[in-house]
């Protein structure tokens, strides 16, 4: 006699198993899409920080570039206190380590503090370095 089809016991089992798999893939679903927003982030704020040493250049007067960590927000702000520019983090990215004074200050020749800001979200982080000639660099 010729059995067609699977028993329960088989077929349970094959469930089980595909479960296990769509919760597995889920899980680096959610962490791709964290790691993504890091980098992102990363590349957008350091992309500004460029643009204002270029900017500060150009005016020839000093720029900053302050970061609120409670907020999770950053801004551009000229010497007297001028804002040009806010804008805040995507809801899971945070920063992780900031300067001392949390800004950076580009100066009108382009020169700043060295500085290191951390960007990160659940395991993922991203590092934007600026040295004391200005430049600029996701490390």
């Amino acid at each position: 006699m010729r059995r067609r089809g699977f028993t329960l016991i088989e077929t349970l089992a094959c469930v089980a198993v595909a479960a296990v798999l769509a919760r597995t893939g889920s899980l680096a679903a959610v962490s791709l899409t964290a790691a993504l927003r890091v980098a992102t982030s990363a590349r957008t704020l350091a992309q500004t920080m460029r643009a204002t040493r270029a900017r500060a250049m150009a005016e020839g007067r000093p720029l900053e570039v302050r970061f609120d960590a409670t907020a999770s927000r950053w801004s551009i702000r000229a010497d007297d206190g001028t804002i040009r520019r806010e804008e805040p983090l995507p809801d899971t990215v945070r920063f992780t380590s900031l300067p001392a004074r949390a800004l950076v200050r580009f100066t009108a020749t382009g020169a700043a503090d060295n500085a290191t800001v951390v960007l990160g979200a659940a395991a993922s982080s991203a590092r934007i370095v600026v040295n004391q000639r200005g430049r600029v660099r996701l490390g």
